[in-house]
């Protein structure tokens, strides 16, 4: 009797996985969850307390949160009290550990893609991503599913089904991965598919119902993350796109596998194998343009594109087999060419750690300030405080305070304002500082919170971001706030503006400006 897959090569798999939990909890656990992570948190622990969908308690729903999904499989870890940023960690982990597993061993009956997998685990990139505390590396592992998973399976064609039906409630982008796939899956086999028209139609199915129960709670087409997103795509797209070609050519080395996918391409055979493979080529073409829509993103190693990865790399794999395994060529000699063409694409991965891993431990470091900030604050304020500011997860989820998020992903009025086009910042390009101040917030919170060892330090003007130097220009600002500087712990405070009578209330120091 044929043993299965997974027991057949479990060691292999073992040890995948071990190198992968080593490289994530070393380099990469430490320096997550990214902010936005904590926008979700946020959503989740207000629906769980029965207060709904909302970013503030007592306002009405908003679609803040970037996925329904993502949220919904975090809320029974705050039922039981378990910590979010932990069980984020853990369940990317799971995700990527099984994203892994599908890649190396996704196609039944054929030999395990082995060196896709090893690639996978020397992308940064996708390893930070995966356990970021967002639904990235659930999207990722989905997508692996949809384009690794062999369909002759019974089992395999459940999943796909299950899978159709997912991607859209993870990301709104799900839907056009799955028809991607779809249109890839017909133009690789030259004939209408009848498995994947169903799971084109399933997508449809559930992408409808998600936009149902937004209409009916929400009162939105838009999911607000979205729409605070939105450009242009004439301003948009071309920037994305040359991000798009970083993230492929110098953020990690997997343009490497996209090169070679391209000079396979004339050489796969017509066998199932060659089939999917140019279907993984011809869905990597059709749906990496829909990603570089967005612009690009504000998070460092390319948030974004992480989810065509996996595929890119398998793809790569199936490159490798082609070129590398001529019927003319001996055995051995093919044996030791691609072992020898592995440790040359992992070690192309491996070259861009040094300079991205600077960037993922900068990113970490700004989140744990802000947490430390938001913890401090809310130990000496009470949580009706409210608090104006852009980076609006740590800080206002550990803080529990009350946020306008000055960019709107958490506030459907600047959402629906027209985005600032005199500077590009994917994620930072709608404001509306006379809005803000008419709300009169008690703490706004400007320059990601400057700290200074002395009181009568002058604050930092020129660091202030573009985004908030409407608020600064505003009358109504130099009138009704000032400058205080709260003592985070001995020796360091924290530069912020409060309401003068706030500040008053509280017995602090204020200066005017």
């Amino acid at each position: 009797m044929r043993r299965p897959p997974l027991k057949k090569h479990f060691v292999g798999l073992l040890l995948l996985w071990s190198v992968f939990a080593l490289l994530v909890w070393t380099f990469c656990v430490p320096q997550t969850p990214v902010d936005d992570a904590y926008i979700t948190f946020r959503y989740v622990r207000h629906l769980v307390a029965g207060q709904g969908l909302v970013f503030n308690p007592g306002e009405a729903p908003l679609e803040g949160y970037s996925s329904l999904l993502w949220l919904l499989l975090l809320a029974p870890f705050e039922r039981l009290g378990v910590d979010l940023a932990s069980a984020a960690h853990v369940l990317g982990a799971l995700l990527g550990m099984a994203t892994l597993g599908i890649v190396a061993l996704g196609e039944k009956g054929e030999r395990p893609r082995w060196l896709g997998a090893a690639a996978l685990i020397a992308c940064l990139p996708w390893l930070y991503h995966t356990v970021n505390g967002l639904e990235t590396g659930l999207v990722a592992c989905l997508i692996a599913a949809l384009t690794c998973l062999s369909p002759n399976s019974p089992r395999h064609r459940k999943v796909l089904l299950a899978v159709a039906v997912l991607l859209p409630l993870a990301r709104p982008e799900g839907l056009l991965a799955v028809l991607a796939w779809s249109a890839a899956s017909q133009l690789a086999a030259r004939r209408w598919q009848r498995d994947s028209l169903i799971h084109a139609a399933s997508a449809l199915t559930a992408f409808a119902a998600q936009l149902a129960f937004r209409l009916a709670y929400h009162h939105a087409w838009i999911a607000n993350s979205a729409r605070a997103k939105m450009m242009p795509p004439t301003v948009a797209l071309p920037p994305g796109l040359l991000d798009l070609g970083r993230f492929l050519l110098t953020s990690s080395g997997v343009g490497v596998g996209l090169v070679l996918v391209l000079l396979a391409g004339a050489r796969l055979v017509q066998t199932e194998l060659g089939e999917r493979a140019r279907a993984r080529a011809i869905f990597l073409v059709l749906f990496a343009p829909v990603l570089a829509t967005s612009g690009g993103d504000s998070f460092p190693l390319w948030r974004f594109f992480v989810p065509l990865a996996p595929t890119l790399l398998a793809a790569a794999d199936d490159g490798f087999q082609t070129l590398l395994a001529p019927r003319t060529w001996p055995a051995r000699t093919t044996l030791l060419t691609r072992w020898l063409a592995g440790v040359v694409l992992v070690t192309l991965l491996l070259l861009p750690w040094r300079l991205l891993l600077p960037m993922v431990r900068m990113e970490g470091d700004w989140v744990k300030r802000w947490g430390a900030i938001g913890e401090r604050l809310g130990q000496i304020l009470p949580p009706t405080t409210t608090i104006a500011l852009a980076p609006a997860g740590a800080l206002p989820y550990l803080s529990h305070f009350q946020a306008i998020d000055l960019l709107g992903l958490n506030d459907a009025h600047i959402a629906q304002l027209p985005p600032d086009l005199s500077y590009f910042y994917p994620g930072h390009q709608r404001h509306d500082g006379d809005y803000v101040l008419k709300r009169q917030p008690d703490l706004i919170f400007l320059s990601n919170g400057p700290l200074v060892t002395n009181a009568d330090q002058p604050f930092p003007w020129r660091e202030v971001r573009v985004y908030e130097q409407d608020i600064l220009r505003h009358p109504r600002f130099r009138a009704q706030y000032r400058l205080v500087a709260i003592p985070l712990r001995p020796g360091l405070l924290l530069q912020l503006f409060a309401r003068a009578d706030f500040a008053q209330k509280h017995g602090w120091a204020a200066k005017a400006f």
